[in-house]
């Protein structure tokens, strides 16, 4: 029974909008981790790093030099300067490649575990353009991932007290991972245009593919932040500006194809997949239950019942 590492590969070209990046040291040696916020055209994505300074020979890792020299500032960003700001390539080739990856963490002073999905530089490669030759019509933020699909629903939005279809479909599934373990992913699908025309990829799907599919999708990601003003009164003096920020976090499939038989994944290794993730999950919160339980037991607390003298000022 097959439990293979799925194919999970994204692409990010754009200009670096800002960094998070810190230099430090471990038993291992120098490292950097943070992140890069990497403007693609519209979309904008936070690209996780981790980087060891030194590969096994011994030599400096270029994707290392490269992040140093932002935490130096002799690459800039727009945050130091707009029109001299990085623009990046962050690609990758066989297994080495940034990838999206499941963080699982319970929040400070909370109980249940949460999940994100984020895209992490993994061992993949940042070229960084400094020779203009990447243009802004080349800006790009795309994913190519293999999954195994759960469930294919409608997509709904509110109409005030009611729901309605979109058109678009929702494909819930996993992707198994390496440890032999899967996170979840929902990739959403409607029309597509391309130099043939318009065709209604959420229709396809509708078709074509069912719960136990083992599939490849790829498409875009599509993290935007829609800014809307609107003028309000004004009858007199000046009218009052109202702002509503929308965030939209969607990966939008525009194709994909069943893979062939000796690939595809058997639900009992999903099932087991994710009965790992499910051990790790619990685990977090255990831990996180007993973090917020030392200093209230008999050992670590104070008796609350103990009168503490209080000191009167001396006049």
């Amino acid at each position: 029974m097959e439990n293979r590492t799925a194919m999970n590969k994204v692409e990010l070209v754009g200009v670096v909008k800002e960094h998070q990046l810190k230099e430090g040291k471990s038993d291992n040696g120098k490292y950097i981790n943070g992140s890069l916020v990497v403007a693609c055209g519209e979309a904008e994505v936070k690209l996780k790093v981790y980087v060891g300074e030194k590969t096994k020979e011994g030599k400096v890792k270029k994707s290392y030099e490269t992040l140093n020299k932002f935490i130096k500032e002799e690459y800039l960003t727009m945050a130091k300067d707009k029109d001299e700001a990085a623009v990046i390539r962050v690609y990758g080739s066989g297994d080495f490649t940034p990838q999206f990856r499941e963080e699982l963490f319970v929040p400070e002073n909370g109980k249940e575990c949460k999940s994100v999905i984020s895209v992490d530089l993994g061992f993949g490669n940042i070229y960084v353009d400094e020779n203009n030759k990447i243009k802004e019509e080349d800006y790009k933020a795309t994913f190519d991932i293999e999954m195994y699909v759960q469930e294919i629903e409608e997509e709904v939005k509110k109409n005030g007290d009611d729901e309605e279809e979109t058109g678009r479909v929702k494909i819930k599934g996993c992707v198994p991972c390496y440890g032999g373990k899967a996170f979840p992913i929902t990739l959403i699908a409607g029309t597509v245009v391309d130099e043939e025309g318009e065709f209604d990829f959420a229709e396809q799907i509708r078709e074509n593919v069912s719960e136990g599919d083992s599939m490849n999708f790829w498409g875009d990601i599509n993290y935007i932040s829609i800014l809307e003003k609107k003028k309000k009164g004004g009858s007199l003096g000046r009218a009052k500006v109202e702002e509503k920020r929308t965030t939209i976090h969607e990966l939008v499939a525009t194709g994909g194809e069943v893979l062939d038989d000796e690939k595809e994944w058997e639900e009992e290794a999903i099932e087991k997949a994710l009965k790992e993730r499910a051990i790790d999950i619990k685990e977090k919160e255990d831990k996180a239950k007993q973090e917020s339980s030392k200093g209230t037991g008999l050992r670590g607390g104070k008796d609350k019942t103990e009168k503490t003298e209080r000191r009167r000022p001396k006049f």
